[in-house]
């Protein structure tokens, strides 16, 4: 399936490649430690070595891809010190973001949000893991923006998109939809009923069983079969 990144339109060949790229290595479709080569890569991509090479540039200033001398271009691995960073920045953040979402968000901001808590994947179909992350990343963000916090909400929406890779190794370890969802749904319900201690507790506690379910997906390890069953980067 191609997918054609928002506003490629007026994109250059550079966009165009750094975008798939990109998202090739969110979705894992690339895996952490993946070697890359700029020659194949263009070829997979349709387009010449320099937009390629650009869009790596982009990418190891992202933190996505690291350069090795004399070696060329690598996926960066996944590390547990990575990962307890931003679950720390985490809980900073998304408590504080759904204690002020309970206390002054506009009750109907928040109910437009109800199909959101209701986000499932299908354990066995990788392409719903996607669809499933953006709309967890999508109700976290607009938690903050309802409560009236865009600072809040854009430092949400760019810590949860870096932690991409982590949310799709930790859903190929286990099938957890129907957890996740009752979480979400607790979490809906303390705001929408305006009880801000106990939204701010259940973010913090569902922070801490997320970022369990991560560590233990970098522990046991995992296949990149298991996600994609392919590195095709014309998804």
């Amino acid at each position: 399936m191609t997918h054609t990144p928002e506003g490629a339109a007026g994109a250059t060949a550079t966009d165009l490649a750094y975008e798939r790229l990109k998202r090739a290595i969110l979705t894992c479709a690339l895996a952490p430690g993946s070697e890359l080569r700029e020659a194949l890569l263009a070829a997979q991509l349709g387009v010449g070595r320099t937009p390629v090479r650009g869009a790596l540039g982009r990418l190891v200033q992202d933190g996505f891809v690291e350069v090795r001398p004399r070696k060329g271009y690598r996926v960066t691995d996944l590390k547990i010190t990575d990962v307890n960073e931003v679950f720390e920045l985490r809980l900073l953040l998304e408590p504080a973001a759904c204690e002020l979402a309970a206390t002054r968000a506009p009750r109907q901001a928040i109910t437009a949000m109800h199909y959101l808590a209701h986000a499932e994947y299908d354990h066995t179909d990788p392409e719903s893991y996607e669809r499933f992350i953006v709309d967890n990343r999508e109700f976290h963000v607009r938690l903050a923006e309802a409560a009236g916090n865009h600072r809040l909400a854009r430092s949400i929406r760019t810590l949860l998109e870096e932690m991409q890779r982590l949310f799709f190794l930790s859903l190929t370890r286990e099938d957890t939809s129907s957890e996740q969802m009752h979480e979400h749904l607790e979490l809906y319900d303390a705001i929408v009923a305006g009880d801000a201690e106990r939204a701010r507790q259940l973010s913090a506690e569902q922070i801490e069983q997320s970022r369990r379910r991560v560590i233990e997906a970098l522990i046991t390890g995992f296949s990149p079969a298991t996600v994609t069953g392919s590195a095709n980067l014309g998804l």
